[in-house]
Parts: C-alpha cells; structure tokens; sequence
C-alpha cells in the first residue's frame, strides 16, 4: 500500500466519520416500513460507503461539502436499489447487493459505519424518529439529513415551497429541542 493510497483511505475514513450518524438516520428513514424486511438500512449505507470510496477523487470541496457529495451518492444508491427491489416487487428476499465490493472498502470505514450502527445515540435518534408522521419523516430526510433546498423538497413532498419552508421551521424548532437528536447535525 502507497503512502498516497492510505492518505487516500485516512481522507475518506475521516469525512465519512463526520456524516456516518445522518447517512444511517436518513437510510433507515428510507428504508421503512414493510421494505425494511427486505433491506436493511446498514447494508444501504454500505453500499452508498463503498461507492463513494471509489470515487473519493471525484469530490471537490470548492463545488460543495463532503455531506452535499456523499448525499448525491445517497440519492443515486437508493434509487438504483428500488429499481432492482422493483424487478422482483413480489419477493420477500433480501436484497443482496453490494457484498461482492465490499472487499474495496477499508477497514477503518467497515469499523466507522459498524460503530455507528451499534451506537446508542442513533438507535435513540431513529426510535424519535419513527414517532414522527410519515410526512415529517419524509421532511426531516429530505431538508434536515440530506440538505435539499426547500424548493427540491416541496418538489418531492408535493407542496408548495412556502408550505415546505414553513414546516421545516416548525419542524427543526421542535427536534432542536431534543438533546438525543441534535447528534444528528441536521441541516438548518
């Protein structure tokens, strides 16, 4: 192993160390309800781990932050998936995709992301989560984890911006006041 290549692995272990708690908040937020049963929210952000591993070059900080980029990633992964789930809508199979690659992820972000996995303070954030209604959920994904614009999720959400903008507000006011889900970092 080259002295580039580990600083390469270091690079990535550190950024993804920053955002591993949202990117697990926001797969389990996608990966809910009777889909969990087919997969499961740490297999997702694997996938998404090793994706972006192998693209590591391609992340510019002057275009954006690392949490913009993994997210792009984020988005790509998670309809790559539904679209092979699709194909076979009926199967109550796991999915499983992924693990032929995972041999190209490092070590210290297999151990980052099965620490966070484990960790107390997630599974309390997504225990509050899940109390939230669906569409709440749908808001604290979209806006709060992976930092669309207000516009983008009104789009997704099917409302009007302002309405969006407005139950974001409310929204993010209340969860600031929950010391469990501040570990989050939720975009402002």
């Amino acid at each position: 192993m080259t002295n580039d290549h580990e600083a390469v692995e270091c690079r990535f272990a550190v950024l993804f160390d920053g955002v591993a708690p949202s990117l697990h908040a926001w797969a389990a937020l996608r990966a809910s309800g009777p889909l969990r049963r087919r997969l499961e929210p740490e297999d997702l952000v694997q996938e998404i781990a090793v994706r972006a591993y192998q693209r590591i070059d391609d992340f510019d900080p002057d275009r954006g932050s690392f949490r913009q980029w993994i997210f792009g990633f984020a988005q790509r992964v998670w309809l790559e998936v539904l679209r092979e789930l699709g194909r076979d809508p009926l199967s109550d199979r796991r999915r499983q995709g992924g693990d032929s690659q995972l041999d190209a992820l490092p070590d210290s972000v297999t151990a980052i992301s099965q620490r966070i996995a484990k960790e107390d303070t997630l599974r309390a954030s997504l225990a509050r989560l899940e109390e939230l209604s669906d569409d709440d959920r749908r808001l604290v994904a979209s806006v709060g984890l992976e930092g669309l614009s207000h516009a983008d999720a009104a789009l997704v959400l099917a409302i009007s911006e302002e309405s969006c903008r407005k139950r974001w507000q409310r929204l993010r006011a209340r969860l600031s006041q929950d010391p469990v889900l501040r570990s989050l970092h939720l975009c402002v």
